[in-house]
């Protein structure tokens, strides 16, 4: 890629690498961040312990649930080798965070295609162009009226945003990528003694924090804490590349730049959440470059808007449009946009009433 940003629509080019080299993990910040952050999670599984036979659990267990998103990004930065300069000290933090987050560093390896591939319905990687909706309406209406049905009831807003992550991160991620590995085995760029290794360790973790969190009866209340910040989780990521207007194109059409630009959204998080989703709701900036630590993400965006409009045509969507994302299922490659169920329910009337 080149080393300059530049759109038809904005006559000022803007030097990618000097902002990366002004905007680029450093110790410092991250000292700052991960203690900051220790802290809050201490805290919060202080208050977890204190108040678990108590009403103000209401409020400790939603608030620990945030503080693992929170934990998440980190742990996303980390395999992104963009939290901290230093590769080994990330990879550790990695292990550390992902015992929290009940993920593996192996996690890296799908995530890394999704930046590859995005919004991209031929890549060569074989790889969902969208990884939460990638059926279109053409496939979907190929379906035996039994599978018609399957799909709906999985994709329904409450089945879908609670039992997928429940299985993504419960389930698979114990496991997934040793299946991964063998089943695809040079296409997975790790070798299968480092993916399970990862695995392992990520799993003894997970079994250490089990006991201790029984020990000290905060077993339910953690993974109940737990629950809500899959969804949350997931709410976030189907958001960041599910929307209208859409970028989904072929392969020679598809580049990283607009694959970031256009096809990743900037949400528009209330500012009493922006520590907890610490600079992913710029998900644009994020899939420009990967290795700018999410703590850098806003500065980072608000530069570049002070020098060039290249930022204009980045959708933007406020909490009730995340909402309204939220039944979006199915790809119209006819109208090149996403769909609900209600759409494909009225053309199904209309042609009745025509017919």
């Amino acid at each position: 890629m080149n080393d300059e940003i530049t759109t038809a629509n904005t006559p000022n080019k803007i030097n990618k690498s000097k902002l990366f080299s002004k905007y680029k993990s450093s110790y410092e910040s991250a000292f700052l961040d991960i203690s900051l952050h220790t802290f809050l999670m201490a805290s919060s599984f202080y208050s977890l312990w204190v108040f678990r036979n108590s009403w103000v659990s209401v409020f400790t267990i939603p608030f620990m649930g945030f503080m693992i998103d929170r934990t998440f990004m980190i742990f996303h930065d980390c395999c992104h080798q963009s939290y901290t300069p230093n590769k080994i000290l990330n990879y550790i933090l990695s292990q550390i965070t992902g015992t929290f987050v009940l993920t593996s560093p192996n996690w890296i390896l799908d995530h890394h295609t999704h930046h590859l591939t995005n919004g991209n319905t031929e890549n060569k990687y074989k790889f969902k162009f969208n990884e939460l909706v990638n059926i279109t309406k053409k496939q979907y209406d190929n379906f035996s009226i039994i599978n018609k049905y399957i799909y709906s009831f999985i994709h329904h807003s409450i089945i879908f945003f609670n039992l997928t992550p429940f299985i993504y991160f419960i389930v698979l991620q114990r496991f997934i990528y040793v299946v991964k590995k063998i089943k695809y085995n040079q296409k997975i760029n790790s070798s299968l003694s480092q993916i399970f290794i990862n695995h392992l360790l990520n799993n003894l973790l997970i079994y250490v924090l089990c006991k201790v969190l029984l020990y000290y009866d905060i077993f339910v209340l953690f993974f109940i804490s737990f629950h809500i910040s899959e969804i949350i989780g997931f709410l976030l990521f189907f958001n960041q590349h599910t929307f209208n207007p859409s970028y989904v194109v072929n392969n020679e059409n598809w580049n990283m730049t607009n694959s970031g630009l256009l096809g990743s959204s900037f949400i528009q998080i209330p500012k009493y959440l922006n520590y907890f989703t610490m600079g992913i709701e710029y998900h644009h900036i994020h899939h420009i470059n990967s290795k700018i630590p999410g703590y850098n993400l806003q500065k980072y965006h608000e530069e570049v808007i002070s020098k060039s409009n290249i930022f204009d045509n980045i959708v933007k969507l406020s909490m009730f449009d995340c909402y309204n994302n939220l039944w979006l299922v199915l790809y119209d490659e006819d109208k090149n946009k996403y769909i609900t169920f209600e759409h494909i329910i009225k053309k199904l009337i209309c042609n009745l009433h025509l017919s």
